[in-house]
């Protein structure tokens, strides 16, 4: 996600100002807005960019509710969205907060995560990039979420699962709706695809062999251009139907991307008559 606020805090004065006054905790979006002649979504992208989110102050704490034991006992719902937040969401230790970043076009995969949440938090609009992205501060969903394996800073710190295995499909099945793909136009060349930290795949391919019967594959850097931490899980080949089979057999509406979903249903109907 890129180019939040680019536009309204160029001058990097002015961005340098921005970012003292919201590292102390004293000030709001609105009122930053405010300040700085702008909208309030323009300032939680720019923030959103730097790793900076704001805390819930005044009248503001007490209009935004949800359901924090949602994630102290997993279920197939909370494993999945468990699993989403960790490939395209993070946790913020500095306010104990989640928030979930995704295009436009997927807004409506929020308003799923905060119907299941019993949340009336709002979904906001950045223009620049034309993304959806919430934010929601709860010491409890924070802490839940970091006793499972969950860590700051995205998928590429996240090392051990620790959740039944039952669960893992559910899991999984958000990661991969998450930071995930299918591709090909021949069953020979069709490809199923993760990317992550290399200690969560690993996890996801020992469960994808014990589970599904597919072959033990390399773990390669996701750029091999470019050194770093992020890694892709991938097969390739009629198997990756029995991954998919695996992740989408017990999956409701509720607790799967529909736009992934019915890719796989496309591409099982061309390649698995």
């Amino acid at each position: 996600m890129k180019d939040y606020g680019a536009k309204a805090f160029k001058n990097k004065v002015k961005l340098k100002k921005l970012l003292r006054l919201a590292n102390t905790n004293k000030y709001s979006a609105p009122k930053l807005a405010k300040i700085f002649h702008c909208g309030k979504n323009t300032i939680y992208g720019t923030l959103h960019k730097f790793g900076i989110h704001l805390p819930n102050l005044g009248k503001f704490k007490k209009k935004y509710s949800c359901n924090e034991e949602f994630f102290t006992k997993l279920t197939p719902i909370s494993a999945y969205w468990m699993g989403f937040i960790g490939a395209d969401g993070g946790l913020s230790p500095r306010d104990k907060s989640l928030f979930i970043g995704l295009r436009k076009s997927d807004a409506n995969h929020l308003r799923k995560f905060l119907n299941a949440l019993n949340s009336n938090s709002k979904i906001f609009y950045i223009k620049s990039n034309k993304s959806a992205q919430i934010y929601i501060c709860s010491r409890k969903l924070f802490t839940s979420l970091v006793k499972f394996g969950i860590t700051p800073n995205k998928s590429l710190r996240i090392e051990n699962i620790r959740i039944p295995s039952h669960l893992m499909p559910h899991f999984i099945r958000g990661v991969f709706d998450g930071d995930g793909s299918t591709s090909g136009k021949k069953v020979t060349h069709v490809q199923f695809q993760i990317a992550g930290y290399k200690p969560l795949l690993k996890q996801i391919r020992d469960t994808l062999i014990k589970k599904c019967g597919v072959n033990k594959v390399k773990i390669y850097p996701l750029n091999y251009k470019k050194k770093g931490r992020a890694f892709r899980l991938q097969y390739t080949g009629a198997q990756i139907f029995r991954i998919l089979n695996f992740l989408y057999r017990k999956s409701k509406n509720r607790n799967r991307l529909e736009r992934k979903y019915k890719k796989y249903l496309g591409l099982k109907k061309k390649f698995r008559k």
